[in-house]
């Protein structure tokens, strides 16, 4: 039997283990879509140095959450509200998590705090080529609008929507 997730919001203690895992994860999702590592589009200490005081000053309509198994985190998710639109912005799951059902839990514990922010629509924006994020939102009742966008590294994204 496998150790027990626990999701649970993110502290500001949190960023460094944080931003770990989103750089492992990010890292293995890309590979086939970008030639570089995380580090190398965004410095390590900078991206901690971010998290660690977006998490102590979230916005009122603005949650982050992270999975932990035995004391470690293994993933996160974060969420926005602007009246009655959610966006999913970030889900990333550590490699060796993937397929645990770590990403269903976050993205669970997303819609439900989109809901209870008052949104009844949500959005999120995946990198065209991540087939294996994509065919996962698709599976959690997410269409892909037809909407299009360059991101700050040059990917290319597409627009998800769905009812909450």
């Amino acid at each position: 039997m496998a150790p027990r997730l626990l999701i649970r919001p993110a502290i500001a203690d949190d960023a460094e283990e944080l931003v770990r895992a989103n750089e492992a994860a990010w890292n293995a999702g890309m590979a086939d879509v970008v030639d570089k590592k995380l580090g190398e589009l965004a410095p390590f200490e900078g991206r901690v140095a971010r998290y660690r005081e977006g998490i102590a000053a979230v916005p009122p309509g603005m949650r982050l959450w992270v999975a932990e198994r035995e004391g470690r985190i293994v993933g996160h998710v974060t969420v926005a509200v602007d009246k009655a639109l959610g966006e999913l912005s970030a889900l990333y799951v550590v490699p060796e998590e993937w397929g645990s059902g770590a990403a269903g839990a976050l993205h669970n514990e997303a819609v439900a705090g989109m809901r209870e922010l008052g949104a009844t629509e949500a959005m999120l924006w995946v990198v065209e080529g991540n087939t294996r994020a994509r065919r996962f939102y698709e599976r959690e009742g997410w269409s892909a609008d037809g909407e299009t966008k360059s991101s700050m590294f040059d990917i290319r994204e597409v627009r998800y929507r769905r009812p909450l």
